[in-house]
């Protein structure tokens, strides 16, 4: 052998060797396969990974060789594993997750990489997987998911004790109301009632979806308003006509107030429109369009008297309407419809309200 040959005999050696200490040194664990499928190169940590190092190993023999596993805990099959593709029909199968049951019993989550090698013409070679333990991101993953169940689950259970409770008190506000004598009082006892019956049946909505924080607002106004008027229309059969389009999610601090509302409305009408009314009937619209929503009330009772168009003497009902304008940055109107007659109010605020300044 000439010196010549021999050097570039003992520079290939030393660059196996170099590659060779590198694999050696990576944190990644690496496997490698000829272009039959058998494992030719498997360096330490694949090793620590799978508790084994095998060599020699073909396709058919990887899963029971290395223990493998599917996420769900069966036997992988050969055919689907990353190298077993790899190699049988060149493919790469990237951020693959399968387990490993290693001699002594522990079970790693792995997560791997499988490529085919070519040489310079294109002609496969082998395959190499690289592959990383991915244990502890994995439990802390379910951790968080099953912490996130918890939480589900008691503030489920929070908004039915807050509906059950709420509901009583309102019953129980409703059997003050007919024990008092003064017709005042009555009122103002039912009116109550019918609040809380509100909040009651806003948290029964969350409860019924499952939602906590969100509701959607435009299906559960027209629920609301006809419930809110079948409960209330003991002297007067009152016709309630609601045109909804559209839907939009907010928050319950949000839809709160807007609920509130439209509860007062009602409560007016039936307080103050209808006694002289041969057909009672009240015209509820409620419409996204783009970013806001906008709510039109009517009945078709006598309307406001003119001292009282958008003066600032007004009762708790108006009071809520105007407040609702300052909390859900919207526009309000109320007064009598020229067009129609009866009472008239209408809101518009938009659904992306800005983000409130964070404290300094």
């Amino acid at each position: 052998m000439s010196v010549a040959s021999e050097l570039i005999r003992s520079l290939g050696l030393i660059q196996e060797d170099l590659l060779h200490a590198a694999f050696e040194q990576l944190g990644e664990g690496v496997i490698v396969a000829d272009k039959d499928g058998k494992l030719i190169f498997v360096n330490s940590a694949a090793a620590t990974i799978h508790g084994v190092k095998a060599l020699d190993v073909e396709p058919d023999e990887y899963t029971q060789t290395y223990h493998l596993l599917t996420p769900d805990g069966e036997p992988f099959p050969t055919e689907e594993l990353p190298m077993t593709r790899a190699v049988t029909k060149g493919e790469t199968v990237e951020d693959a997750h399968w387990l490993v049951k290693r001699p002594d019993g522990t079970v790693i989550d792995a997560v791997g990489t499988a490529r085919p090698v070519l040489g310079e013409d294109g002609t496969q070679l082998g395959a190499v997987l690289t592959v990383s333990d991915r244990t502890e991101d994995f439990a802390t993953q379910k951790a968080l998911e099953d912490a996130l169940k918890m939480k589900d689950t008691l503030l489920y259970e929070v908004n039915h004790r807050v509906k059950n409770n709420l509901a009583i008190v309102s019953a129980l506000l409703r059997l003050q109301a007919k024990k008092l004598e003064g017709e005042d009082a009555k009122s103002v006892f039912g009116d109550l009632s019918a609040r809380v019956g509100v909040l009651s049946d806003i948290h029964g909505r969350l409860y019924q979806t499952g939602g906590h924080t969100e509701i959607e607002v435009v299906s559960f106004l027209a629920e609301q308003a006809q419930a809110n008027v079948q409960a209330l229309a003991v002297e007067h059969d009152v016709a309630l006509k609601v045109r909804a389009k559209g839907t939009a999610v907010m928050s319950v601090d949000r839809a709160v107030p807007i609920a509130l509302a439209v509860n007062e409305l009602i409560l007016n009408s039936m307080k103050h429109a209808f006694a002289e009314v041969e057909e009672p009937a009240i015209f509820l619209t409620l419409e996204v369009s783009g970013s806001k929503l906008d709510i039109h009330y009517r009945d078709n009772g006598p309307g406001l008297p003119p001292s009282q168009t958008n003066s600032a003497k007004k009762g708790i009902g108006q009071a809520l309407i105007m407040n609702l304008s300052t909390q859900g940055h919207a526009t309000v109107e109320i007064g009598t419809d020229k067009k129609h007659g009866g009472y008239k109010a209408a809101f518009s605020f938009p659904l992306n309200l800005p983000e409130p300044p964070h404290p300094a």
